[in-house]
């Protein structure tokens, strides 16, 4: 847990010290496939099968794919990130979905 804190103190830092310019598409994207990869882990928690590679390769797979679909939209002049995006979303509802009946189950409710 300790690693993980100090991991993103140091990325905080990284980021506000280098300064990079993001395009907004991208740090939507991001964010959303972060937070789909974060419900699945909690889901794989409470299902007692957590990994942290499959939530390192998992993230990166998502990350990979709605960068490939906002590059894709750029090259072609089309706006594909809006289907990153409502496919992380969905995605999301859904482990959240899950999660609520996983934590009902594990309390008795």
């Amino acid at each position: 847990m300790s690693k993980a804190i100090g991991g993103l103190i140091v990325g905080f830092f990284l980021g506000y010290i280098l300064q990079i310019p993001a395009d907004e598409k991208i740090c939507a994207v991001i964010l959303l496939a972060a937070i789909d990869s974060i419900c699945g882990g909690l889901i794989a928690k409470l299902n007692s099968n957590f990994s942290n590679a499959i939530l390192i390769v998992g993230f990166i797979t998502n990350l990979i794919f709605g960068l490939i679909l906002i590059c894709t939209g750029n090259i072609l002049g089309l706006k594909l990130y809006y289907i990153a995006l409502f496919i992380f979303g969905l995605r999301i509802f859904k482990n959240i979905s899950a999660l609520k009946a996983l934590f009902l189950k594990k309390c008795d409710v």
